[in-house]
């Protein structure tokens, strides 16, 4: 699995010298956060990218590259994943979309990208994704172009079903000043799916929290087992619990709906915590970076009187106490105050 993030070199299939090529966004994605590796622009058209030859014979590829990254239309991806059998790569993430999220029925290019990746052994994240963002090595392989100079280390792993969520995740925590380890853009999950990326981030030594943005949850049994289990704490965001949304939801990953009050009480028991946005999840970040609480008796302090009565409402659902403060801290606080119209009182 660290081959995903820590690739020592990577070939990326369906790179063109053309403005609207998309497959050289990978490459200079990774350049900008600053990946070391050597990466290996494969495409129909010869050319140069970024400094790089464009491979246009894939059997003169070295042998054992670490990570393909494949953005080529789905009727090719199983002959290029054969050719990535053929040269020891094991690692893939395959970025094409046209799967069963566009046509459930019978699938044939999907069948065959399965069964040659079984064959060879190949492990892959997707289809329909953006794979992967890794500060720690620089590795950054979403196809849209990304201002990845200024994504921020950091404890949070994120584990994400949407491409575009997964992009404005990194944009956001990034704005929020909260940094992360990895990103990680699953798709449609027809390989490696939450299960083993939770797996592998609970073990993680860069990786402090655990953040997840889902669309379905398959193996719900083994997600709430290894959440009790894990020491690090887990912060889902769950989408796709109405009727509009599902329709929309399986026509984006082909994911399907879970009966949203069965999901909410299997994540409580489990001691995940729920949010209901990306905000949320910065929010939780940054609590969960605090110090942990020894009690729940709070001195609360706000900025206007209406937010104290707010953070009073608050604390109070949230089985809080705001006992009184005690007269020596309070004559202190007094010695602070201008106009002498602030009440002393807790929330303050």
């Amino acid at each position: 699995m660290r081959k995903f993030f820590h690739p020592s070199n990577m070939a990326v299939f369906g790179v063109a010298a053309n403005s609207r090529n998309l497959g050289k966004n990978i490459i200079s994605n990774s350049l900008e956060m600053g990946f070391k590796g050597e990466i290996y622009p494969v495409g129909r058209e010869p050319g140069n990218v970024h400094g790089r030859r464009i491979i246009t014979d894939p059997g003169s590829l070295p042998d054992g590259i670490d990570l393909a990254v494949i953005l080529i239309p789905a009727g090719f991806v199983a002959e290029t994943l054969e050719i990535c059998g053929q040269k020891g790569i094991r690692h893939a993430i395959i970025s094409t979309g046209g799967f069963r999220e566009l046509d459930d029925r019978d699938n044939p290019a999907e069948k065959d990208m399965v069964n040659v990746a079984r064959r060879y052994g190949i492990r892959f994240i997707g289809p329909n994704c953006i794979g992967v963002i890794c500060t720690g090595s620089g590795l950054c392989t979403p196809f849209n172009p990304m201002r990845a100079g200024k994504f921020k280390k950091g404890p949070v792993g994120l584990i994400v079903q949407s491409g575009g969520v997964t992009t404005q995740c990194a944009y956001y925590f990034s704005e929020e000043h909260v940094g992360f380890s990895k990103i990680i853009s699953m798709g449609n999950k027809l390989d490696l799916d939450e299960i083993d990326f939770l797996n592998y981030l609970i073990c993680d030594e860069d990786t402090e929290q655990i953040h997840m943005y889902l669309e379905s949850i398959e193996y719900g049994r083994e997600l709430t087992r290894l959440a009790k289990t894990s020491k690090k704490p887990i912060v889902i965001f769950k989408s796709n619990v109405s009727k509009t949304a599902s329709k929309v939801a399986y026509s984006h990953t082909a994911a399907l709906s879970n009966d949203d009050r069965i999901v909410d009480c299997a994540l409580k028991q489990a001691g995940i915590v729920r949010v209901e946005g990306i905000h949320h999840m910065t929010v939780a970040a940054k609590a969960l970076q605090l110090p942990p609480l020894r009690g729940n008796r709070l001195a609360v302090i706000s900025l206007s009187g209406g937010f104290s009565v707010i953070l009073g409402d608050a604390c109070e659902r949230y089985g809080f106490k705001c006992p009184p403060l005690p007269r020596k801290l309070i004559n202190q606080i007094e010695g602070f105050r201008r106009a002498g119209v602030i009440r002393m009182s807790n929330p303050m």
